[in-house]
């Protein structure tokens, strides 16, 4: 009995032994400087950033900020420039890939008023738009790479927006255009007209979008993956009225995988 209780524990104890052998010998499990390789990491953001624009001549109150328009206190952002909301470092101990998933919530306004006479026309345009970018980064802060697609944008390419001196992806745009014309008043039978129409049109949504970016075969490094989003809005008015456009983002997250792709991968 004593015989076969020593015998198990030898054989425990060689089984733990390969175990070991086998994690610290598995490459990758450990970076040469002793730091482990990142397989994975996350990031969120809770900032709300927006932008608004707006024009009246009828004497309509306009909203002067962002909290005017959505509520909450918000972060200013100058339109058409990228900002970082969400930073993630990754280490890649081996030639991989970076698979890079935010998801953000975001918010659109768009108000637009009409005051016509007869004989006129009036037109009051609002817009705004979200737009949102991956960048890789080396330890330094200084730029790597721009994730794909967004790194293949033209003009000519449905979803992809020129931001400064380069694109991102629209995550949410509006155009609202409202259009109003009064045909000149007919008096008949000895009588008379006046008439004045107003026409307002007021849409404001919010929602969440999740876009995949990818970084192909990134070298061995570490790296500070970094979300940018941007914001733009715009209003115009063509004869009498007003117009309003306005465009956020808030409430985001995102992950990002280190993964082997197919040997030679290209897009």
């Amino acid at each position: 009995m004593k015989r076969n209780i020593s015998n198990n524990g030898k054989y425990l104890t060689l089984l733990a032994l390969a175990a070991a052998i086998m994690f610290w010998s598995a490459p990758g499990a450990f970076a040469q400087n002793g730091t482990p390789s990142s397989k994975a990491t996350a990031a969120i953001n809770t900032a709300v950033g927006c932008t608004v624009s707006s024009t009246t001549n009828i004497g309509d109150t306009l909203p002067m900020t962002c909290h005017d328009v959505f509520g909450g206190t918000s972060v200013p952002v100058t339109a058409d420039n990228f900002v970082p909301v969400m930073n993630a470092t990754v280490k890649v101990s081996n030639s991989e890939s970076l698979f890079v998933s935010p998801s953000m919530v975001t918010g659109l306004y768009t108000n637009t008023k009409t005051k016509t006479n007869t004989g006129s026309t009036s037109t009051a345009t609002a817009m705004g738009g979200v737009y949102e970018r991956a960048v890789l980064q080396d330890q330094n802060g200084n730029w790597v790479a721009t994730a794909f697609p967004v790194a293949d944008c033209t003009s000519s390419i449905l979803g992809c927006q020129s931001i400064g001196s380069g694109y991102g992806v629209t995550i949410d745009s509006r155009v609202q255009t409202l259009s109003q014309s009064l045909s000149d008043c007919v008096v008949t039978g000895g009588g008379s007209c006046s008439f004045t129409s107003t026409i307002g049109l007021i849409l404001q949504t919010t929602s969440a979008h999740t876009f995949n970016f990818i970084f192909p075969n990134v070298g061995v490094g570490t790296y500070n993956v970094q979300i940018q989003m941007a914001v733009n809005s715009d209003a115009q008015v063509s004869g009498s009225g007003t117009a309003i456009g306005a465009a956020a983002f808030g409430l985001g997250s995102v992950t990002v995988d280190v993964v082997r792709l197919v040997n030679n991968f290209s897009f």
